[in-house]
C-alpha cells in the first residue's frame, strides 16, 4: 500500500467517524475527538514515505516559530489575567464623584455657581459643614413665604449630580457586562444547567431602563426627598469627599432593612405577595436586565423604604458619599442578577459573604432562601442561607 492510499485511507475513516461521533457529541467528547484526531494525524505522519518528510519537517518548523512568537505561558497569563479586568467596573462606579471632587479642571467648584451648593452663598469654606443651595425658583417672595411657612427648597444641583453619578456608573457596568457576555474578556460560565436566557440585547436593554417600578420610580423618590429638605442636613453638604466607611455602613444598612421587607414580603400574607413581589418571581432564571422588573409596591416596600430608613439611620453622609452609595448600590443590585457569573465571584465574594449572582439565583430558583441581596450575612444568622454548591451539578453549572 503506497502512503497515498494510506493517507486517503485514513482520511475517509476519520470522515467516517466524526459524522458518527456529532451524533451524540458533548464538550467532554469534544477533547477525546481532538486527541483521536491528533493520533490520526502521528499516524500519518509515520506511515509517510520518505519524500513526504521534509514537508512534515518544514510545517513543523513553521508551527514552532509561531509559538515562539506567542509563548504559552504568556498566552495562558494573558487568559488568567484578562477576566479580573472586570474589577476596574467597581470604580468606575464612582467615577462621577471622584472626577468632581478630586480633580483641578472638573472640580465642581470650577464649574457651578458657589450658591448652587452653599446657603446663598454665605460662609464659602468657613463651616465644617456647607449646606446645600436654596432653590430660590426667580423671586425674593417666593423665597420669603418658603422661609415663613415651611422647609426651603433645596437646590437640585446635588440631586442631579446623584442622578447622573448612577446613571453613568451603569454606563460603565453595561459596557463591561457586554465585553464580559461575549466573552471577548475571556470564557462565561451559566449559572443555571439550562443555559442562559435568549434575548435580544437592544431590546431588553430598553425594557430595563423603562421600567416604572425601577429607575423611574427611584427617581421620582429622590427628586421628591431631596428638594423638599427630607434628608439630614449633612447629606446637603459638598464638604469633604466621599466617606468610604459611610459607604459601606449605608450599603449594609438598606441591605438589612431590604432583607427585613422581603422576608416580610415572602411570609406576610399570600395576597400581599401576589400583589408586590410575585411579578418579579416570573424570572426563575433570571439575567441582569431583570433587575429592576417588578411591580411598583415591590420597588416602594423593597428598594424606597430602605433608602429612606438607611438616610435616617445614617445621617452624617455629605452629598459625594450618597452619590457613591447610590451608585453602588444600584449597580451592585443589578450585578447579582447576571445570568452568568462574574471571575471575582467564585471565591473572592462568596469567601466574604457577599451576595453573588449565584447566590441570588437560588433565591429565585428556590425562593424560600437568600433573601439578602448584598450581603447573606443575615440570611446566615437566621438560617435560610443555601450556598449554589449545593446544588452544582443538578440545576446550577459546577463552580458558580
Amino acid at each position: 500500500m503506497t502512503s497515498e492510499t494510506t493517507t486517503t485511507e485514513l482520511r475517509r475513516r476519520r470522515q467516517h467517524n466524526d459524522n458518527d461521533g456529532d451524533r451524540f457529541e458533548t464538550p467532554m467528547t469534544m477533547t477525546s475527538k481532538s486527541a483521536a484526531d491528533d493520533d490520526d494525524v502521528d499516524a500519518c505522519s509515520s506511515s509517510c514515505s520518505d519524500s513526504d518528510a521534509p514537508l512534515n519537517e518544514a510545517s513543523s518548523a513553521s508551527t514552532k516559530n509561531k509559538s515562539s512568537s506567542l509563548p504559552e505561558s504568556s498566552q495562558s497569563i494573558l487568559q488568567s489575567v484578562l477576566p479580573w479586568f472586570g474589577l476596574l467596573v467597581w470604580p468606575c462606579m464612582l467615577f462621577l464623584p471622584l472626577l468632581l471632587n478630586h480633580t483641578i479642571n472638573f472640580h465642581y467648584t470650577n464649574l457651578f455657581p458657589r450658591e448652587w451648593y452653599t446657603t446663598r452663598g454665605e460662609n464659602w469654606l468657613d463651616k465644617s459643614i456647607e449646606l446645600g443651595g436654596i432653590w430660590e425658583w426667580g423671586t425674593n417672595h417666593w423665597l420669603q413665604f418658603i422661609g415663613e411657612h415651611s422647609k426651603p427648597l433645596r437646590h437640585p444641583l446635588g440631586l442631579s449630580l446623584g442622578i447622573s453619578a448612577v446613571a453613568v456608573g451603569h454606563v460603565f457596568l453595561l459596557l463591561y457586562f457586554r465585553l464580559h457576555q461575549q466573552q471577548i474578556l475571556g470564557k462565561t460560565t451559566p449559572v443555571q444547567r439550562r443555559g442562559t436566557v435568549q434575548y435580544i440585547y437592544s431590546e431588553a436593554l430598553q425594557n430595563h431602563l423603562s421600567q416604572p417600578g425601577g429607575f423611574l420610580l427611584l427617581g421620582l423618590y429622590l427628586t421628591i426627598t431631596w428638594v423638599f429638605d427630607m434628608l439630614p442636613p449633612s447629606y446637603y453638604s459638598f464638604a469633604g469627599g466621599i466617606q468610604y466607611s459611610r459607604v459601606a455602613l449605608c450599603l449594609i444598612c438598606q441591605d438589612f432593612v431590604q432583607f427585613v421587607m422581603h422576608k416580610l414580603e415572602h411570609v406576610a400574607h399570600p395576597k400581599m405577595y401576589r400583589i408586590s413581589h410575585k411579578p418579579h418571581h416570573k424570572f426563575t432564571n433570571p439575567k441582569l436586565f431583570d433587575a429592576f422588573d417588578g411591580s411598583v409596591p415591590d420597588t416602594a416596600i423593597m428598594i424606597l423604604v430602605p433608602l429612606f430608613v438607611t438616610a435616617h439611620i445614617v445621617r452624617d453622609c455629605n452629598v459625594w458619599t450618597y452619590m457613591a452609595f447610590g451608585s453602588s448600590y444600584a449597580n451592585w443590585l443589578t450585578l447579582i442578577h447576571s445570568e452568568v457569573i462574574f471571575p471575582w465571584e467564585p471565591r473572592l465574594f462568596r469567601s466574604l459573604g457577599l451576595g453573588t449572582s449565584a447566590d441570588h439565583h437560588v433565591h429565585h430558583k428556590f425562593f424560600k432562601y437568600n433573601f439578602g441581596h448584598l450581603f447573606m450575612w443575615f440570611d446566615m444568622m437566621v438560617g435560610t442561607y443555601r450556598s449554589p454548591s449545593e446544588v452544582w451539578g443538578q440545576e446550577f453549572n459546577f463552580g458558580v
